[in-house]
Order: structure tokens, then sequence, then C-alpha cells
């Protein structure tokens, strides 16, 4: 899988990669995440038949530009890098399927992108969302500051927590994550393309608010699944499952355009 690279806002480059045929569908991976993460649940080669696939690495992900500036993290700069990414592979027209984080820029691009034809939302929701993280990117800035000064020892931290501050490039993570604290929400009915929304039963984090929304998201003539058993990860690790979903859903909106 040969990387790219699209020049963006801030000068930043945003790597990619394109393989397949077919309409252009753009896969889009979760926050602590890479674009590679598509190869190795093999969707790549699920889908390259039937699309032109193309991964990128998010600002501040992967091989693209990482900056510890917060505001080069807004919702503004990572649809501009979307956009920059299409735009280099000679894209107009596209379709989206992004997890998590990738998911909630998805519904962004469903409610304001011209160019979208068709987008697929897995694990995530409606309304409010990155504002909620304000006490935990004040800790994260914490233990940052303690990080650089050589003090992490001194923390009472979790063995997880600490595991995590040590692997982790603490500067990058809260910058990334402050800058989407001032993304403005997203409504069902904002959204101005056919979107499949889903998530499964043991995705906690989402599913709760999702069934609280499902009448917004219906009336909005969206659909809104939810797989049994599934968590958070499992909305694109188990491939078999989640294919026919997904493909079958594409195939219906696009004989509709």
């Amino acid at each position: 899988m040969t990387t790219q690279f699209a020049n963006s806002v801030h000068d930043f480059q945003i790597a990619y990669a394109i393989q397949g045929e077919g309409p252009a569908l753009l896969l889009v991976h979760g926050f602590n995440n890479e674009r590679t993460m598509w190869q190795e649940y093999g969707w790549i080669a699920q889908l390259q038949d039937e699309f032109t696939v193309i991964t990128i690495d998010l600002r501040g992900c992967g091989e693209s530009t990482a900056s510890h500036q917060p505001d080069h993290y807004t919702l503004a700069a990572h649809l501009a890098d979307v956009e920059a990414v299409l735009d280099a592979c000679g894209v107009d027209r596209f379709c989206y399927w992004g997890w998590s984080f990738g998911a909630t820029i998805g519904t962004h691009l469903a409610a304001q992108s011209d160019r979208l034809q068709q987008a697929v939302i897995a694990g995530t929701y409606f309304g409010p969302i990155f504002n909620t993280w304000h006490d935990d990117n004040l800790e994260i800035a914490h233990i940052a500051k303690v990080k650089r000064e050589g003090r992490l020892t001194e923390l009472e931290l979790a063995e997880g927590k600490r595991q995590f501050a040590e692997a982790m490039d603490l500067d990058l993570f809260w910058a990334r994550r402050y800058g989407a604290e001032q993304w403005p929400a997203v409504e069902p009915a904002n959204l101005r393309c056919p979107t499949l929304v889903y998530t499964g039963i043991n995705d906690w984090r989402v599913v709760e608010v999702l069934r609280e929304q499902q009448a917004a998201v219906e009336a909005a003539g969206q659909r809104l699944h939810i797989f049994d058993g599934f968590d958070h990860m499992q909305l694109v690790s188990e491939r078999a499952t989640v294919t026919p979903l997904v493909t079958a859903f594409f195939h219906a909106a696009g004989d509709q355009r």
C-alpha cells in the first residue's frame, strides 16, 4: 500500500493511500488509530473490487504531520484535510465510512459537504460530544507537564494510566483533544445525504445516547442499526457480520442516486 501525501491547511502533509476500482469510498479511523487499521481488519481486500478505497491518516496520526498546537486540530482543519485528499485523488463525489472519531468527522461532512453522496457512521452519536472532555483534558495537560519535567514517577497513577502516559506523546494527545473541545454539534436533521448509523449493544459510551436519538434519526429519513453483542472495537473488527449491512446500504443508496 503506497503512501502518498496531500498538502492541506497549516502546511500539513496528510498521508493517504488509494486502491481499487469503482465509486470512491473514504475510510477514516478513530482517535488513537491510523489508516492501517482498515487493512489489518481486511477491509481493503474486502472492498477494493467494488470501490476505489481511500484511507487517510488524520492530522496528528500515522504518517501525517503532527503539531502540539490545539488550533491545528479544529473541525475546519480536519474537513480541509478530507478535501485536500479528495482533490489529490482527482475525486469529485465520494462515499464515506468513519469509525469512532472518524465517524464524528463523518457526521460533519454529511451535514456540510456537497461532494458526499452516502455516509456510514460507526460508533458515535449526535449532539455535543467533545465539550465533555474538558475536565479530562485538564488532567492530561497536568500529567503531560509533569512528564516533560521528568517527574512522572512522582504521580500516583493507576498502572494502566501510567503505561499509557509513558508510551504516548501526551502533548500531542492533549493538543488533539483540546482542539476538538469547541467542535459544534451535529443533529440528525442536519444530515444532507443518505446516512447509516450503527453501533453495538456493548458500545457503552454510544449506544444509550443513540437509543435516545433513534426517533430523531428516523425522522430525518436515516437509519440506525444496533448489533447484538458488539462493543466499540467490534464495529470494525467483525468484518463478516458488518459487511452485509454496510455494502447493502451503499448499494441501495447508490441505486437511488
